[in-house]
């Protein structure tokens, strides 16, 4: 390959977002203007399953060929994060499936989401998330870990890797070398994990090892800083020889794609410019560099990519080596999707149902602390709802669809009751900690009503330390599933359910 050619293929280090609902020319010229190797979508840009289906398929068009088929990539891993439920219920957070059903009923729901991606024109899925729930205070792990312990995260890992894999579609394991010990957000700031490298050997880097050893195609970094693997604060995970090349290719020998966490995060976009902060992560021993959006970013990156092959900053071997990697990664492994039609889109739509998801939720569901509180409520229900969710339905009205009597309560304390003629119910809902006027709020009303049912509707650990909870219950989400199998719970139209064991499958 000539240094010419090699330069013209720059943009296949790349995938990039998209900035609408629908292609214009301008996006289209833009994508064939990069040429990079895919692109990640979001819920902003999916209205319904046919809008979907086909700005997927019209990058297909653009930027793949039969040979050499496009990478169309979503994070749907189910829960708080998934690209596709505002027009399909999806399964909950991967906590609560790994609770109700443990590494067969992931696996099965794995594939069986994975077929719907394929469905709608997408071949790649960033899922599943291999960071072990370690710190309580993590504010973006949390339950897209399937466990605080290394055992189930590793055994749901492949789970969800054998089930994705089993489609077509491409899976991505995140977020190396472990994201889950860290009490900040890397889309904010640039945390530190803390873990000593005994700690690491046998906590964050386990299930990543066993996934390399499965023969996972992809692994994506994280924006941490690791100083037991990389002393120096200002090289991240993404940016950083020791841990991409030394560690991950070397020590664990993965020969697969490495892909970078989305490069806008201020975990790495506060450290350098676009364009430096690409050719440090290829230096690194990445291959895909991800942007979420089309500008800034992408352009920089291939201009600074150009300038520092042309230096000699970065060799044409190692730049061929990426390039060839992700050549290969498509060529055998990315799917291109079927016709799309009404009854594909019926299909895909009923391979997940609500009522399965019901039964999914009410296995998740545990109770970490039990008091004064009793489970089923008693008529009539004071229900206080702190930080819901606008797009849920409220616990008031599912209750009352259950036949209580249900008054709910507005988080002014002056319109609070004076005593509770039955049974008072707090909803918690945070992926990390309350806002202090929303657990001032929270605690005001445990302390008045002690005999309060709480429930911790995302975060399990929300109101640890919180002395004033008598009785707590978590569902491990806070999906529409979710908030109806509590509603069930609560009301005792259902007996505790036993965790639910997927049918074998072969």
């Amino acid at each position: 390959m000539t240094s010419a050619e090699l330069e013209a293929r720059l943009g296949e280090l790349l995938i990039v977002g998209f900035p609408g609902t629908e292609f214009t020319p301008e996006d289209r010229e833009r994508l064939q203007r990069v040429r990079p190797s895919g692109v990640i979508f979001f819920a902003a840009n999916f209205l319904d399953p046919d809008q979907t289906s086909r700005i997927t398929r019209t990058v297909h068009e653009t930027i793949g060929t039969p040979e050499l088929p496009a990478l169309v990539g979503v994070d749907e891993e189910g829960g708080m994060v998934s690209q596709i439920a505002g027009f399909w219920e999806v399964p909950p957070s991967a906590r609560a499936v790994a609770s109700s059903g443990g590494p067969p009923l992931v696996k099965d729901l794995a594939q069986r989401t994975a077929r719907r991606l394929l469905a709608l024109g997408i071949n790649l899925n960033f899922a599943p998330v291999l960071d072990i729930d370690s710190n309580p205070a993590n504010p973006v792990i949390g339950i897209r870990s399937f466990g605080s312990s290394v055992s189930q995260v590793t055994a749901c890992g492949r789970a969800a890797v054998e089930g994705i894999l089993a489609t077509g579609v491409i899976p991505v394991v995140k977020h190396f070398p472990g994201h889950g010990d860290t009490n900040q957000d890397s889309h904010l700031v640039l945390p530190t994990v803390t873990a000593d490298r005994a700690r690491m050997d046998l906590r964050e880097l386990r299930p990543f090892e066993a996934a390399v050893n499965w023969g996972v195609p992809v692994v994506m970094t994280a924006h941490v800083h690791v100083p037991a693997v990389e002393p120096d604060p200002a090289l991240p995970a993404t940016i950083s020889r020791r841990v991409v090349t030394e560690l991950l290719r070397g020590k664990m020998k993965f020969g697969g794609v490495v892909v970078t966490d989305a490069l806008e995060m201020a975990g790495v976009a506060s450290i350098a410019p676009y364009g430096e902060i690409a050719v440090r992560a290829i230096e690194a021993g990445c291959d895909l560099l991800l942007y979420s959006k089309p500008s800034p970013g992408p352009e920089e990156a291939i201009t600074a990519l150009r300038e520092a092959l042309r230096s000699g900053r970065l060799t044409e071997e190692r730049v061929g080596a990426s390039l060839n990697r992700i050549r290969m990664l498509r060529a055998a492994s990315a799917a291109r999707p079927h016709p799309w039609s009404d009854s594909l889109e019926r299909e895909s739509r009923q391979l997940i149902t609500p009522e399965e998801l019901d039964r999914v939720a009410e296995g998740a569901m545990r109770m970490l602390k039990q008091g004064a509180g009793g489970v089923p409520l008693r008529n009539p229900v004071d229900v206080l709802e702190v930080n819901r969710p606008p797009s849920r339905a409220g616990m008031a009205d599912l209750l009352r669809a259950h036949g209580m009597t249900v008054r709910e309560v507005d988080p002014d304390d002056s319109t609070w009751p004076k005593r509770l003629e039955g049974t008072a119910l707090l909803t918690l809902a945070a992926r990390g900690a309350l806002s202090p006027e929303d657990e001032a709020v929270a605690r005001g009303w445990l302390r008045r009503y002690p005999e309060t049912v709480a429930i911790a509707s995302l975060n399990p650990h929300v109101a640890d330390g919180w002395e004033e909870v008598r009785t707590l219950l978590t569902t491990f989400d806070n999906t529409p599933a979710s908030r109806r199998a509590l509603a069930k719970r609560l009301a005792g139209a259902v007996d505790q359910v036993k965790p639910r064991r997927a049918p074998r499958t072969t």
